[in-house]
């Protein structure tokens, strides 16, 4: 099952940067889901239900750029038993023109072979950390 896990894991986040954010969280994204923001990020909140974390990334999207210009990159994600930790690289040019471009660990975790609950680490040596394992 853990195999399988990472799997769905890593097509769910591969996935926001290929097919978009809406078909994204209709596929793989369960509708009581919870997304907790690293404590880093400016006005960090936790978001509830489908709806909820859509509006939140896509407003992520209207800072960081385009949708369609944001390339999410799995590094690799680690199996972590009932949690994954998945590696992601994002990369886009603002809005404003500026390049960004940072590596995010995310611990998440699974019901239904859907993504229930993440949270994001700036760091992804915390993300290893909260479940763990190291690299």
């Amino acid at each position: 099952m853990s195999q399988e896990n990472v799997e769905i894991v890593r097509k769910a986040f591969e996935g926001a940067g290929k097919r978009g954010l809406r078909d994204t969280a209709e596929t793989y994204w369960h509708p009581e889901i919870e997304y907790v923001e690293d404590p880093r990020w400016p006005g960090a909140s936790r978001y509830k239900g489908r709806a909820a974390v859509l509006r939140c990334f896509q407003n992520y999207t209207e800072a960081l750029g385009r949708e369609g210009d944001i390339v999410v990159e799995v590094e690799r994600v680690l199996d972590a038993g009932a949690r994954q930790v998945p590696l992601v690289r994002v990369q886009s040019i603002s809005t404003s023109g500026v390049p960004h471009e940072h590596l995010w660990g995310y611990v998440v975790e699974l019901r239904e072979q859907h993504i229930i609950y993440f949270r994001a680490y700036y760091e992804p040596a915390e993300a290893l950390e909260a479940v763990g394992l190291r690299e």
